[in-house]
């Protein structure tokens, strides 16, 4: 089956070669957050490859709705990896033939922990099918050109003889055809940001494989991401809520810094102006909240949290802080507009609620992740032990 290109694909596998002997510098998959806009802002500041959210196949395959709602793409959004969550191989090839022309590759997530998503065997739930993911990626490496990149993000297995059942996954799924794997190095129950990060065992599986191996935990400033390189010999590191806390993670510019330069800020509410009504006011506040909260007061956070529309905010922190946007977008950011008339999903029984196929951004809720963030930040009590499931798999 011939697919079309919207624009030429990257060779993923010749980005880590390039990086060498330095690593490619990523941006985690998180629910809600790792949108377009926020992939630019990134991009600015050091990010090499970016991950669009975790998007469900069942509500992509089968919904319209759900796929103008829940992916977005520009011509400068590129290296860019679409990461899926599907429980057979089905599910995942068809969301790859749907995205295929608009991205550089695609990525099946065996890395979520919640729980919801582990039951319904999404996710961490697809660990305790090693042989189910090998078929997954043997299925879609049959179907796309050899050249597409096709990766799985996991976590360390679980229960006795955890580092070797790993290791023994990584070599099926490298033998399967990946173009590379990403460990989280912490295990399916490890849920909160204290668990012990498990790094020797993220070594032992680079060693143990011949594709790249990016590596994933506990990177909250460019200092942390070095430092993991250097004791796993990875040739990537991704960032998730360090990125979230300070997107110039990544540049090496700042290297001890955990909070978000200035400059930062002022190139998110550039990006802010230029997407318009693309960026919704929810996603644009709470990215803030990330970045600057911390720098606030906590009279001032209060406040801020009060405010509901983007001209607020901006007059807010020109006032407060004298932060003010800059002109580093051009008036009207470019936005691709998706089509999907390449490829008719086939039909099939759906195992996933309708109301899933709705905008992710809800005024009934600001997520799991942001409201435990948003309560520490108020008490000042740092949030240091935040569960991280919500920024990889929203709860149901």
């Amino acid at each position: 089956m011939h697919l079309p290109q919207h624009r030429p694909h990257h060779d993923i596998a010749t980005l880590f070669a390039e990086a060498k002997p330095d690593f490619l510098r990523v941006s985690a998959p998180m629910v809600r957050y790792s949108k377009l806009e926020f992939r630019r802002l990134v991009r600015l500041n050091g990010v090499q490859l970016a991950f669009t959210p975790m998007m469900i196949s069942d509500s992509i395959n089968n919904s319209e709705k759900a796929r103008q709602n829940e992916f977005s793409t520009g011509a400068d959004d590129q290296p860019v990896i679409a990461q899926f969550a599907a429980k057979d191989a089905s599910e995942f090839v068809t969301s790859a033939q749907l995205i295929y022309p608009y991205v550089d590759g695609i990525d099946l997530n065996c890395g979520c922990p919640q729980g919801w998503a582990m039951a319904k065997g999404y996710g961490c739930g697809l660990l305790r099918q090693p042989e189910l993911v090998r078929d997954v990626v043997q299925q879609v490496r049959r179907t796309l050109p050899a050249d597409f990149s096709v990766s799985v993000k996991m976590r360390l297995l679980a229960g006795d003889d955890s580092l070797q059942r790993t290791i023994e996954l990584g070599r099926q799924l490298e033998h399967a055809g990946v173009t590379f794997l990403t460990l989280h190095g912490r295990t399916p129950a490890q849920k909160h940001s204290k668990d012990t990060l498990n790094i020797p065992a993220m070594a032992e599986v680079r060693q143990s494989l011949q594709i790249p191996l990016i590596v994933n935990g506990n990177v909250e400033s460019w200092a942390d991401a070095c430092e993991l390189h250097a004791q796993t010999g990875a040739a990537g590191v991704m960032a998730a809520r360090g990125l979230l806390a300070n997107p110039a993670l990544f540049n090496s510019a700042y290297p001890l810094a955990r909070t978000t330069p200035v400059s930062s800020v002022q190139q998110w509410l550039d990006i802010a102006a230029s997407a318009g009504d693309n960026l919704l006011f929810q996603c644009f506040h709470h990215h803030l909240t990330f970045m600057w909260s911390g720098e606030m007061r906590r009279e001032l956070r209060v406040r801020f949290n009060s405010l509901s529309t983007k001209e607020q905010v901006v007059n807010f922190l020109e006032e407060h802080y004298d932060v003010r946007p800059g002109k580093a977008f051009p008036a009207a950011a470019n936005y691709t507009d998706c089509s999907y008339t390449h490829f008719t999903p086939p039909k099939h029984a759906r195992h996933i609620a309708a109301e899933t196929d709705e905008l992710a951004w809800s005024a009934k809720s600001d997520g799991k992740f942001f409201t435990e963030f948003r309560a520490h930040q108020l008490t000042g009590t740092g949030g240091e032990d935040l569960e991280l499931g919500g920024l990889f798999g929203e709860e149901e």
